[in-house]
């Protein structure tokens, strides 16, 4: 199952590489504020929709840019896809966007891939085998003082109640460095977790 999401994640790379050349001349559409959808989302969406269907006709599909489901409606294998993970990043030219596709069993996931098309990064997991970057295996950081981590967020503008901001305020003080991503997609907290230990 997890080779046919990678294929799916690579057949949906290739159409945002390609997008990615002219992206002025891509068409967007907003769903709501600050909520974009683009021609390339449903382009992805649909190649990753019949990869699976046809390798898995009795699995379901939740797509997060039609909001559709598809496939077995009452399906054990329900797949969760978003094809373009970080639109507005791509509508603006900024290389931060992943295809996500995960596969939950009974509810739970089971197998996830994260294909960064601008790097050609490949990020995948199943549960109980670990997690690997270009299937090279991810491992735990070794590194135990906070002033010694990284660490990523959505952003660093968020409302909070006063006893959230503090401990974020005792976490910011002590990290090494903070990267924030305001339409942040998977990818940024992957490559902190492939980050050297």
């Amino acid at each position: 199952m997890l080779n046919v999401a990678i294929k799916a994640a690579r057949a949906a790379g290739a159409i945002i590489n390609r997008a990615a050349l002219d992206v002025e001349s891509v068409r967007i559409s907003q769903k709501q504020i600050n909520d974009f959808v683009t021609e390339v989302d449903h382009a992805a969406e649909k190649i990753i929709i019949e990869t699976l269907l046809t390798a898995y006709p009795g699995h379901g599909i939740l797509a997060e840019e039609s909001g559709q489901e598809y496939g077995a409606k009452h399906s054990d294998f329900v797949w969760v896809i978003d094809p373009l993970d970080g639109t507005t990043n791509f509508i603006h030219g900024f290389p931060v966007y992943c295809v996500s596709i995960a596969l939950a069993v009974k509810g739970k996931i089971e197998h996830a891939v994260i294909y960064d098309p601008t790097r050609n990064d490949l990020f995948h997991a199943t549960k109980g085998r670990g997690a690997f970057m270009n299937d090279r295996r991810i491992r735990v950081s070794k590194r135990i003082h906070m002033e010694e981590c990284l660490i990523s967020t959505v952003s660093l503008i968020i409302a909070f109640e006063p006893p959230t901001m503090f401990a974020f305020d005792n976490i910011f003080a002590f990290a090494s460095a903070i990267i924030a991503f305001f339409e942040s997609p998977p990818i940024p907290k992957t490559y902190i977790a492939c980050a050297s230990p």
